[in-house]
C-alpha cells in the first residue's frame, strides 16, 4: 500500500514495524493497554506524517517508557513530564482512543501553567493570594465551562492574562509600600492611569478582591473600549461575492469567512460548530445555528457539501473521525478562534467589522427577535 521505501516497505508498513518495536513491553508483544494507541497509530489516514513524527527522539523516547512501564498511564504522570507539547500531543491521541479517560486539554494545559507561573512568584503572600484566586475564582468557572462541553482557547488565555496582571498589580502595589486592604481610591487611579492597556484582565481580580474583603469597597475606573469600523454594505457584498465565486481561495476561509458576512456569527462560535450542525432536507441545506435551524441559500450551500467532504486536519492520528466542522491539529479539538482571525485577514475579510455590518443588515430586514432566535442570539444582542 503506498510507495515503497529504501527498504522496499510501503509508508504504512515502515511505521506498523517501528510502532511494533517502540510499543514493546519486554515480551515480544505490544503491551496490552497500548493496544488502542497502536491502531489509531498505523490505520492514520497518511502514515508518512507518521513517520515524520517519530523521526523526533522525544515522542519515541515516551513510547517506549510507556511501553515498559517507565510512566504511568495517568493524567497526573503526564502532567510531571518536562517535554510538555510532546506529552500534550501524545496525551491528546490516548484521550482521543480511549486509552486515558478524557479531560479537557486546555484545563489541563492552563493547570499545569498555573503551577509553573505561582512557583516562579518571588513574594509568598502574593503566591498565597494568586492561588486562592486561582482555586476559588479562575478555575472553579473554568472546570464548571469544561463540565458543559470543550472549554477552547480563549477562556484559558483570558484567565492566564488575569492572573499575570493580577500579580503585576501587587507587585506594583508594594512598590508603592501599600498592602492591598489599604489601598485608595488615588492608588487605583493610578494603577489604571499608568497601565491602561491592561486595565481589562486586571479588573477581575480587583473585583474579587473587593467581594472577599481584600481590598477596600473602591470605584474600577471605567474603560472606554474602540471597537473598529464597520464594513459598509457595498464592501459586505462585494466579500461575500468573492467567498462565493473565487477558486483560489481556501475552501476552510471561503465557508467561515461566509458564515461571518452571511450569519454575522463570531469566530468563537463557529469554531464549535460541529459536522451535526449541517442538516440536510432533500435537496435543501440547513445550519443549526439556533432554532429553528436556519436555510443555506445557494451557492454557500454548495461550498459548505464540499468542505464537508475535504475538511483541513483529518489525514493525522489526531483527528481521523472529528465531528468538528473545523477541526484542529490537536487530538479532539477545534480550531482555535485566534486561528480563523488569522485566516480570514489573509484573504481580507476582517472578522469583527464584517460581523457587524451583517448583523445591521439583518435587523433592517427582520425584526431583531426573529433574528436572535435563528441565528442564537439573546434578543437583546441585535437591539
Amino acid at each position: 500500500e503506498g510507495p515503497l521505501l529504501a527498504g522496499r516497505l510501503c509508508h504504512r508498513c515502515t511505521l506498523t514495524d517501528r510502532l511494533t518495536v517502540l510499543l514493546d513491553d519486554g515480551t515480544g508483544r505490544i503491551h496490552p493497554p497500548l493496544a488502542p494507541l497502536f491502531d489509531q497509530l498505523r490505520n492514520m489516514q497518511r502514515p508518512e506524517s507518521g513517520l515524520a513524527w517519530l523521526t523526533n527522539p522525544q515522542p519515541r523516547a515516551l513510547l517506549q517508557d510507556l511501553a515498559a512501564g517507565r510512566h504511568a498511564l495517568t493524567h497526573e504522570a503526564f502532567q510531571q513530564l518536562p517535554n510538555w507539547r510532546t506529552a500534550a500531543h501524545l496525551r491528546d491521541i490516548l484521550m482521543q482512543c480511549g486509552v486515558l479517560p478524557a479531560v479537557d486539554r486546555q484545563l489541563m494545559l492552563f493547570e499545569r501553567w498555573l503551577a509553573g507561573h505561582l512557583a516562579a512568584v518571588a513574594d509568598p503572600e502574593h503566591t498565597r493570594v494568586l492561588h486562592r484566586f486561582a482555586t476559588w475564582h479562575q478555575l472553579r468557572k473554568l472546570r464548571a465551562k469544561a463540565d458543559k462541553g470543550s472549554l477552547g482557547n480563549s477562556p484559558a488565555r483570558e484567565a492566564r492574562q488575569q492572573l499575570i496582571q493580577a500579580g503585576s498589580f501587587l507587585t506594583w502595589l508594594t512598590g508603592r509600600g501599600v498592602l492591598p486592604e489599604h489601598c485608595r481610591q488615588p492608588d487605583l487611579d493610578a494603577w489604571h492611569s499608568e497601565n491602561h492597556a491592561t486595565r481589562r484582565p486586571a479588573k477581575t481580580f480587583l473585583s474579587w478582591c473587593m467581594k472577599t474583603g481584600r481590598m477596600p469597597a473602591l470605584t474600577i475606573p471605567v474603560r472606554s473600549t474602540r471597537n473598529p469600523a464597520p464594513m459598509g454594505q457595498h464592501h459586505r457584498l462585494a466579500a461575500l461575492r468573492r467567498l462565493f465565486t473565487d477558486e483560489t481561495l481556501p475552501l476552510r476561509s471561503r465557508v467561515a469567512g461566509s458564515l461571518i458576512l452571511l450569519y454575522a456569527q463570531p469566530v468563537s462560535r463557529i469554531v464549535r460548530l460541529t459536522i451535526d450542525d449541517v442538516l440536510h432536507d432533500g435537496d435543501h441545506t440547513l445550519l443549526r445555528l439556533g432554532e429553528p435551524p436556519t436555510p443555506v441559500p445557494e451557492p454557500l450551500a454548495g461550498l459548505l457539501r464540499a468542505y464537508l467532504t475535504d475538511r483541513d486536519n483529518m489525514t493525522t492520528a489526531a483527528n481521523p473521525a472529528s465531528r468538528w466542522l473545523f477541526p484542529g491539529r490537536r487530538a479532539g479539538q477545534a480550531m482555535d478562534p485566534g486561528s480563523i482571525r488569522d485566516l480570514l485577514q489573509e484573504i481580507g475579510v476582517p472578522a469583527q467589522p464584517g460581523r457587524t455590518a451583517a448583523i445591521r443588515q439583518l435587523v433592517l430586514q427582520t425584526p431583531p427577535p426573529v433574528v436572535a432566535q435563528a441565528l442564537g442570539y439573546h434578543h437583546t444582542s441585535t437591539t
